[in-house]
């Protein structure tokens, strides 16, 4: 059930970017020879990268074993904490993470600073991420909503986990902050249900609003447990009033979706880090 609700997930998400897996400027032409894939998940976007660059091979690792056991013969997969340390025999030339937020403690230092030393001399480090942030243009999402109380739950529980829910927005800043160049980010819009007019969206939101009301609960149940010392039956019946709010097409909420992507910069190149020109090579 899971598995499936993480899979249609990763669906909507290469949907929302008109089924592009990567933003970075890969290559067939010159295709990366070492990809790595950090928080695998089901290993669906590693199965695709592996489809999509034959002659690569692709390393994909998770703490849990979800994915398929039947892959690509150019992709592999590892169980792995990638908040600990990271340890390869060989540099990479595309590392990529998606759906990470509330894996780490700290982006910067776990992921972004490892991702920089682990990548060749020229090679890209992508994000995908979204925070528990849901928002409208309109102001349909009332901050007294039972959504937006339940946001506020999950950030603060989250945070007191020291595994804030809060990372996406600031990937960028990371990203720069750990030496990368030529960084660039594109925000997203998912809606969470289909209350856009838009049918292309409207179809996202359908598929968004199964894969959250369908994980609702577990990304509740336990931390709400954890942090508040809720039952688990407190929690369900808060997150009734939830789900019918995330049912309502009157509420034109969405979920920001950002994607990262910078370079590591060649030994030649010197990082400028000031104000105008943050990231910037010369």
């Amino acid at each position: 059930m899971e598995r499936e609700r993480l899979e249609l997930q990763g669906a909507a998400m290469t949907r929302l970017f008109h089924d592009r897996l990567f933003f970075a400027p890969l290559s067939k032409n010159h295709p990366p020879q070492y990809i790595l894939d950090i928080g695998t998940g089901t290993g669906d976007w590693a199965i695709h990268m592996g489809d999509v660059f034959p002659t690569s091979q692709v390393i994909g690792t998770d703490l849990s074993p979800i994915q398929p056991d039947i892959v690509p013969p150019n992709v592999n997969f590892y169980i792995e904490d990638s908040s600990e340390p990271w340890f390869y025999s060989h540099s990479f030339d595309y590392i990529h993470t998606r759906v990470t937020t509330g894996s780490w403690a700290n982006f910067k230092t776990q992921v972004a600073d490892q991702a920089y030393e682990a990548l060749s001399p020229g090679g890209w480090f992508e994000s995908q991420e979204f925070d528990c942030l849901l928002t409208s243009d309109d102001g349909t999402l009332r901050p007294d909503s039972a959504m937006s109380r339940w946001m506020h739950d999950m950030l603060n529980a989250a945070q007191v986990s020291d595994r804030p829910f809060m990372m996406a927005a600031h990937v960028k800043q990371a990203y720069l902050e750990a030496g990368f160049v030529d960084v660039h980010e594109r925000v997203f819009k998912m809606p969470i249900n289909p209350w856009p007019k838009d049918e292309r969206l409207k179809e996202l939101g359908r598929m968004w609003h199964r894969n959250m009301t369908q994980g609702l609960s577990g990304f509740s149940v336990w931390l709400f447990n954890r942090v508040y010392d809720r039952s688990p039956e407190e929690t369900e019946v808060m997150l009734v009033d939830v789900r019918r709010e995330m049912s309502d097409m009157y509420i034109h909420a969405y979920m920001p979706i950002h994607v990262v992507w910078g370079r590591k910069p060649y030994p030649h190149e010197i990082v400028v880090r000031n104000e105008a020109n943050p990231g910037q090579a010369t």
